[in-house]
């Protein structure tokens, strides 16, 4: 059988990694051919290894508690190179009026698990704490379908919790916009958790104890993890794992594929200006919804429907000396900063207290981000005065007087998938129409089904157990 993988991300070198081991476990010969349309794999996973630094300019880590990720780093001989996230450095901030207020305490996902101190926390008024702490006692949400996660959070905890806890906390994973994004398919566990309990704060209270119970066992360790040599090391490590059984094909973009009778034919340009045609028995298709959609549309599959938009957001690396900083950052892991504060930034991530072996010790490290659906503004800045911007946010939120030694600009152009109200439909229609009008195809990636690294490594195993079954029954 002969099979090509589109898109050179983790979901695409997983998927080939996959298809790699079934075929040796069936002792089915399995030809893979993987596309990849930039010069480089990884998609959004890049780690920069400069001036005794490693650091990401895309995700830093992954939950540990989603299995896929840690069990393909020890498959990949990687298990020794696990680093967990500093637990000194366990203080989260919220901006409010420009000034860092420290995250409620006793929260589960900020919501208010133990009452006595989320009532003593700086961040919400008066007003706005016994409006969440109302949900106690409202009834149960009569929601028979997907609504936006905005839209079912402020009918329990209020508009002023949204505004400065659930959506810097929740939707600023995929930089959305929190009264767009849908419940379902962000955080259906907020929705299960409310029908289970009548109230997210009850459950809220049952899910911390448990949460706590569990974390007995762990020794302390962090629900994140990283490798010593930054991620992009796991993608250098997966394309040699699959370097003898795949053909890698970096600089080739897929631009058409059509049914015939033995399969798919798939058409592919390079840099230099060549093109090629090849057929296959089947295809896992890994790229972002964008660049998917005009393939699935030659095949008749998709419609308009099925809309996934994605924010752009960049990604700011600042490091300063650590003799210059004033400010003793070693107990906290950053700060988010509300949509209504108006700033360029939307987070900071304070990398040498989080990941201290990411930076040298004589120096301080922060990775700010800029960028969310509806506030793209500062994007339009080049990367001298988004530096500049985001380094005097810095100073008048953190107190960092001193000039920044190195910094580095990563930008990331529509990257961000914003899963709104219906996806979940919209992708279940998707998925049928796949199957009965494409046999021996399947998408994945972050545009789908959950954007990170775990997810987009579940995704990628389970296209290729899919495009595998299909052929090996045909």
């Amino acid at each position: 059988m002969k099979v090509a993988v589109i898109g050179g991300g983790i979901t695409g070198l997983t998927a080939a990694r996959h298809l790699i081991e079934k075929s040796r476990s069936e002792d089915v010969p399995c030809d893979i051919v993987l596309y990849e349309k930039d010069s480089r794999l990884g998609g959004k996973i890049r780690t920069y290894r400069e001036q005794g630094l490693v650091v990401e300019g895309g995700p830093d880590s992954m939950l540990a508690r989603k299995p896929a990720g840690v069990q393909l780093l020890r498959d990949l001989g990687m298990e020794t190179d696990i680093v967990y996230m500093n637990p000194e450095a366990s203080q989260t901030f919220i901006v409010r009026n420009g000034k860092l207020h420290p995250m409620p305490q006793g929260t589960f996902v900020g919501i208010p698990a133990e009452v006595e101190k989320f009532l003593t926390s700086s961040l919400l008024s008066g007003t706005g704490k016994l409006r969440a702490l109302a949900d106690v006692w409202l009834p149960a949400s009569p929601i028979q379908q997907d609504v936006s996660l905005g839209a079912f959070l402020r009918s329990r905890l209020g508009d002023e919790w949204v505004d400065y806890l659930g959506e810097p906390l929740l939707a600023g994973i995929y930089a959305g916009r929190i009264d767009q994004l849908s419940l379902f398919a962000t955080w259906r566990q907020l929705y299960d958790l409310a029908v289970q309990s009548r109230s997210l704060i009850i459950g809220a209270m049952a899910s911390r104890k448990r949460q706590q119970t569990n974390r007995s066992g762990l020794s302390g360790r962090s629900a994140f993890v990283t490798v010593r040599t930054g991620l992009e090391s796991v993608i250098e490590r997966l394309r040699d794992d699959v370097a003898q059984a795949v053909s890698i094909r970096l600089g080739t973009q897929v631009v058409a594929m059509r049914r015939t009778e033995n399969g798919y034919e798939v058409r592919s340009t390079g840099d230099n200006g060549s093109s090629a045609s090849e057929t296959f028995d089947g295809v896992v298709l890994t790229t972002p919804v964008a660049a998917a959609k005009p393939l699935l549309r030659q095949l008749d599959i998709v419609s308009d429907e099925f809309d996934v938009p994605y924010a752009s957001t960049a990604t700011i690396i600042l490091a300063y000396r650590k003799q210059d900083v004033a400010v003793d950052l070693s107990h906290a892991s950053g700060f988010l900063v509300p949509r209504s504060e108006g700033m360029a930034m939307t987070a900071s991530t304070w990398m040498s207290s989080k990941w201290p072996h990411t930076t040298p010790s004589n120096m301080v490290v922060l990775r700010c981000y800029v960028g969310r659906a509806g506030q793209e503004e500062y994007l339009q800045l080049d990367d001298e005065a988004m530096v500049k911007q985001v380094s005097r946010e810095v100073e008048s939120i953190v107190g960092i007087q001193a000039e920044p030694v190195w910094h580095k600009v990563t930008r990331w152009s529509h990257a961000m998938p914003n899963y709104l109200v219906g996806h979940g439909d919209h992708l279940q229609r998707l998925h049928a129409a796949i199957q009965s009008q494409a046999p021996a195809l399947a998408v994945a990636g972050a545009g789908y089904e959950g954007l990170g690294l775990p997810d987009c490594i579940v995704q990628g195993q389970r296209a290729a157990d899919e495009v595998f079954t299909a052929l090996f029954r045909r």
